[in-house]
């Protein structure tokens, strides 16, 4: 087990048991100077407050595990709102939000498109565009984000 996999193994329960969803893991540097960045998110949105709570959480048990004796530097954070959605709670958390998807066709050309995310299920995710209603398959998704406002 690398170290990336023994960090998820502790954080992904503290996580799970506290109503938030691991987005990611990410460990930098080496072991003189670790960096690690953990990404997590809930239904309602993650708040600084949570951020806290969460990494005091798990300091707490990266702390207590005598295999993992390093000096590191642990950060929390959303995954920020540029991160592809992909769960079924992150496509819920956005219904009715602008999204920018890019995904394959038939002949296998990538195409990007904007639209309201009005529905989605399993299979597929339905955008209101300016062309009208378009349903595009998930497993033809390469990327779904938030289109920002400005």
């Amino acid at each position: 087990m690398d170290l990336q996999e023994k960090i998820r193994a502790i954080v992904q329960p503290i996580c799970e048991n506290n109503g938030f969803y691991l987005l990611n893991i990410k460990v930098k540097g080496d072991l003189r100077n670790l960096i690690i960045q953990v990404f997590a998110d809930n239904e309602k949105g993650i708040t600084i407050d949570d951020c806290a709570f969460l990494s005091r959480e798990i300091q707490d048990e990266l702390d207590m595990d005598e295999s993992l004796f390093m000096n590191y530097r642990l950060d929390v954070s959303s995954p920020g709102l540029d991160h592809p959605l992909k769960y079924d709670w992150e496509f819920r958390k956005n219904l009715g939000r602008s999204l920018v998807v890019k995904y394959f066709t038939e002949e296998d050309k990538l195409w990007r498109i904007t639209g309201k995310l009005i529905d989605f299920n399993d299979d597929q995710i339905k955008l209101e565009t300016k062309r009208g209603t378009l349903e595009i398959k998930r497993d033809d998704i390469k990327q779904a984000k938030i289109k920002l406002q400005w």
